[in-house]
């Protein structure tokens, strides 16, 4: 293969990744003040600040953190939805649109509340799509949520056989929930967070120590890992512009981290009394930390009182795993039930196990309807496309098998799929009958083999674990902003909350932790400590972009001062380090924008190198050549997998003639930047 082919096919626009249309939570980067903030929400929650609260409040399934649709797969299709009811409002009303597949005669959707019928939903008529409004005023609400059970019934036209997933699946699009009341204000620190959070704000001094930086990154963490699938958006503002802020509305949270030596947590009261009151976090060095610790822990739960402190707060070490059941990560057991074909998907997920690892052994053990006589079927455990176990399903209705998944289907999150296939009893539609197939709690997953270096962002957040270094260019409110920005990003990745500290960098230099780097104009800022820091995508002076790899170095030289960013994961001294980095600051926020445009784009990140510039859409690169099939990025796209993946920036099209075959052009979202550019390292 000729350079010019090798470069064409190896450089792949991330631009991919954004085919689909964003969340309804989808996020926003100022610079001005350094928000992460959807502008259209912001707009809202600024208008519903003089406003009335209205008397039916309305949350959608997505920003609950319940997602977009509710499956129910079978004849008899199952599920369960617990809904969050913020205090001081009750559920009136069940919303959606019910997607019926065809060959359906008729059918209904039964909601119950502790075995208790709440409504019904007729699926007759014929039409592919059911509106829903079922009625939930009167039902009990235990503590903070309330838990509906989802069943549908359908019979098929005579002919028709609905015995695979797609045809007997039932799917509720779009659900919402209106809540009657309006939200109520918390009275003491341990209501402070409630259990549905759009906005996070944070209140920096505007020129943080690294102990308020540490405080800070440690707080937007677990925020976004208490919340979970819920997309909270995190906005970090400066003390001095405070005043004059958008008030928070029912569903936000403002924390000030202050100075001081009095150490405690206290509710600030807003001049509206319908504002929600801030929470001010005080104290110095580790004392601070035992005051983040009370934020949102178990220990929260006695801070009863509008005034409190913690005291030497201890918090469990995370401690890593080589072997966990589904029980240990809170996954199993997992029951689904239908005809003809049962799939029971197990998504183990690294950074459960709290660790990274190459090589994975499952213990897969279960059981499954008997099938009767005349009745043949196998049971199939696969990843992805590839059957890794078939065998024989039998009368005995047992599953205890061992898998090996291959090192290149494993993933941060590495989907396991269990199948039940019958070829039926001589019916019509060779279903069969029902089947049942439940994976149990003490199936086992093994990790082994460490991280390798070719996997990139494939191999955070989980090898940023149990803990992760900081390091900044410099100690101040926008570096410290630009990471958080990073951090929440990877938590988003997380089921475990990561645990970072700011240090210097010479600690991290030196050291085998792993880190997050944030250095906005280079990394020529750390001094010669950062000589030994090798990026996958360098620089030379402003005119030479050299991409480092397996197979050598690929440089291109152009003729442009046109300021660049890079996001990039690398291993070094056995470690993984994730550097954020540019020729120009705000370009750099102008990448991390187009990050937290859409919380999406972090999972689709793959390559080793995310590469911006003004005028262009990011794109994904990678310096190493992946033994195994490129890892898809998006529907119909594909990662570059090859050492001579290069993108030149914006402003040397006219150069393109010498550098056709590297180069992929595409819309960008980042704003443009007049600000001088850097002679160091992107």
């Amino acid at each position: 293969m000729s350079m010019a082919t090798a470069l064409a096919a190896a450089v792949v626009p991330l631009a991919a990744l954004t085919v689909v249309p964003p969340t309804a939570a989808a996020q926003d980067f100022t610079t001005q003040d350094f928000t992460t903030q959807d502008s259209a929400a912001q707009d809202s929650t600024e208008q519903d600040s003089t406003e009335q609260e209205p008397a039916s409040v309305p949350l959608a399934f997505g920003e609950m953190g319940l997602g977009g649709s509710v499956a129910l797969t079978g004849q008899r299709g199952r599920a369960s939805v617990t809904l969050p009811v913020p205090d001081g409002t009750t559920p009136v009303a069940l919303r959606g649109a019910l997607e019926v597949p065809a060959g359906i005669e008729r059918g209904w959707l039964d909601v119950t509340h502790d075995d208790r019928f709440v409504g019904r939903v007729d699926l007759g008529g014929g039409a592919p799509t059911v509106p829903v409004a079922v009625p939930l005023t009167g039902v009990p609400v235990t503590g903070e949520s309330v838990t509906l059970e989802l069943a549908t019934t359908i019979v098929p036209t005579t002919g028709s056989c609905l015995n695979s997933r797609d045809s007997s699946t039932v799917r509720l699009q779009d659900p919402v929930v209106d809540y009657a009341g309006a939200p109520a204000s918390p009275t003491t620190v341990a209501d402070f967070l409630p259990p549905v959070l759009r906005t996070a704000t944070l209140v920096l001094p505007d020129e943080p120590t690294a102990d308020q930086a540490t405080a800070a990154l440690t707080l937007a963490a677990a925020v976004v890992d208490r919340y979970g699938s819920q997309p909270v958006r995190t906005v970090v503002r400066r003390a001095s512009d405070r005043v004059g802020a958008p008030s928070d509305g029912p569903f936000d949270r403002t924390v000030v981290v202050a100075p001081g030596a009095d150490a405690g947590l206290r509710l600030e009261p807003a001049s509206d009394p319908a504002v929600p009151p801030a929470l001010v976090v005080s104290g110095d060095g580790p004392a601070l930390l035992d005051q983040i610790a009370l934020v949102g822990g178990e220990a929260a739960e006695l801070a009863v009182a509008d005034r409190v402190s913690a005291d030497s707060l201890t918090v469990p070490p995370v401690l890593t795993a080589d072997a966990m059941t589904l029980g240990d990560m809170g996954l199993g057991p997992v029951t689904q039930r239908g005809s003809g074909e049962v799939t029971v998907t197990i998504p183990v997920d690294q950074t459960r196990l709290g660790r990274a690892g190459s090589a994975m052994r499952v213990h897969v053990l279960g059981t499954y309807t008997p099938l009767s006589t005349g009745v043949a079927g196998s049971i199939h455990v696969a990843v992805g496309e590839r059957d890794l176990d078939v065998r024989a399903a039998d009368s005995s209705g047992v599953v205890d098998t061992w898998v090996d998944v291959p090192a290149d289907s494993v993933e941060r999150v590495t989907s396991v799929d269990v199948t039940l296939r019958t070829t039926g009893n001589g019916d019509a539609c060779s279903t069969g009958g029902a089947l049942t197939l439940t994976i149990d709690s003490g199936t086992t997953v093994t990790t082994s083999g460490g991280t390798p270096d070719t996997r990139g962002f494939a191999s955070v957040p989980q090898s940023l674990m149990p803990a992760v270094d900081v390091a900044l260019a410099q100690q101040t409110f926008a570096n410290t902003a630009r990471a958080i920005t990073v951090l929440t990003g990877l938590q988003r990745l997380s089921a475990r909350p990561l645990i970072p500290t700011v240090v210097p960098f010479d600690d991290v230099a030196g050291s085998s932790e792993p880190a997050v780097v944030v250095a906005p104009d280079g990394l020529a800022a750390f001094g010669p400590a950062a000589e030994d820091l090798r990026l996958p995508l360098g620089t030379t002076g402003t005119t030479v972009l050299t991409l480092s790899g397996e197979d050598g170095d690929a440089r291109v030289t152009v003729d442009s001062s046109a300021p660049f960013a890079s996001l990039q994961a690398l291993r070094q001294n056995d470690r993984s380090v994730v550097v954020a980095t540019s020729t120009a600051s705000t370009q750099l926020d102008g990448l991390l924008a187009w990050l937290t445009d859409d919380a999406r784009r972090w999972d689709g990140l793959r390559g080793d190198v995310l590469f911006g510039t003004a005028a262009r859409e990011p794109v994904s690169l990678s310096s190493v050549r992946e033994s195994a099939a490129p890892a898809a990025v998006a529907s119909g796209s594909t990662a570059p997998t090859a050492v001579w993946s290069v993108l030149v920036i914006g402003g040397i099209a006219l150069v393109v003639g010498l550098i056709a075959a590297a180069l992929v052009y595409v819309r960008s979202h980042g704003r443009p930047d007049d600000a001088p550019t850097s002679t160091d390292g992107p």
